[in-house]
C-alpha cells in the first residue's frame, strides 16, 4: 500500500531545497514548526555524541542537523528521497557519506552497517502510522547497533485528545496530506513489538521520540 501523498516526489523536494532553510526559519515562529531548533538540539543531547560515532540521518536534507554531529566529530552518513537536498546537504557537511534513496525501499548495500544512531527530524510525518512503524522498524532492526538508539524529532502531539483539539484550532495551517504525530498511538503500536519508546514535549506541536530496540532472548 502506498502510505505517502503521491504528489511529494523527490522533484517537489527539490524545489524546496534551495530556500528550505529560511522557510524553516520563518515558520519556526509558529505552528507546525515551533520549536525546530530546541527539538534539534535535545535530539543531539539524547544522542550524547562522541568522535568517531557512527550517525545516520535519514531525511538529512540541507544538513543542519547533520551539522550538529558533525561538529562532535562524528562520522556522518545521510540519506534524503531528493538530490538537490543532498547538493545542499554536501555544502553544508561535505565530510558526510550521502545517498539518495527512498526509505521506504531496500537499503543500498553500502549503508547495510551498524550505525550507534539512527536520527530523523521532521521527515516521518509524510507517512501514516503503520508506515512510520513499518519504516522505523526496518532502521532499528537492520541498520542499529544493539545497544545503539533511534532518535525522531517532530510534528507531533502527546495525546491524541491533544491532536484533535489542534487539528481545530489551527484547522488553517494543517495540512491534511501530512500525518503528524500522536505519541499515545505511536508508543502502543511500538511497544506491542520489541522497543522501548520514550517522548518528549518540546513545543506545543513538536517532540522527540527516543526509540531503542531489543531481541528476546
Amino acid at each position: 500500500m502506498f502510505l505517502m501523498n503521491p504528489e511529494r516526489t523527490p522533484e517537489l523536494f527539490d524545489q524546496w531545497a534551495d530556500d528550505y532553510d529560511r522557510i524553516i526559519q520563518a515558520w519556526s515562529g509558529g505552528f507546525p514548526f515551533l520549536g525546530y531548533e530546541k527539538i534539534l538540539d535535545r535530539m543531539v543531547q539524547l544522542a550524547a555524541p562522541k568522535p568517531n560515532m557512527r550517525i545516520l540521518d535519514v531525511g538529512i536534507g540541507t544538513g543542519t542537523l547533520a551539522k550538529k554531529f558533525s561538529d562532535k566529530g562524528c562520522d556522518i552518513w545521510g540519506i534524503d528521497y531528493s538530490s538537490r537536498m543532498l547538493e545542499k546537504a554536501e555544502e553544508k557537511v561535505p565530510e558526510a557519506n550521502l545517498l539518495q534513496m527512498d526509505i521506504r525501499t531496500d537499503w543500498p548495500p553500502e549503508l547495510i552497517r551498524p550505525f550507534d544512531r539512527v536520527v530523523s527530524a521532521y521527515v516521518l510525518h509524510h507517512f501514516k502510522l503503520e508506515e512510520k512503524q513499518r519504516i522505523i522498524s526496518r532502521m532499528a532492526e537492520d541498520l542499529l547497533e544493539p545497544d545503539g538508539l533511534l532518535i525522531v524529532g517532530d510534528i507531533s502531539f502527546q495525546t491524541e485528545k491533544e491532536f484533535d483539539e489542534n487539528r481545530k484550532k489551527y484547522s488553517h495551517e494543517w495540512d491534511d496530506s501530512e500525518y503528524y504525530w500522536s505519541a499515545d498511538l505511536f508508543i502502543e503500536a511500538m511497544n506491542r513489538n520489541e522497543f522501548t519508546v520514550t517522548y518528549e514535549q518540546i513545543s506545543f506541536c513538536g517532540g522527540v521520540y527516543a526509540i531503542s530496540y531489543h531481541l528476546n532472548g
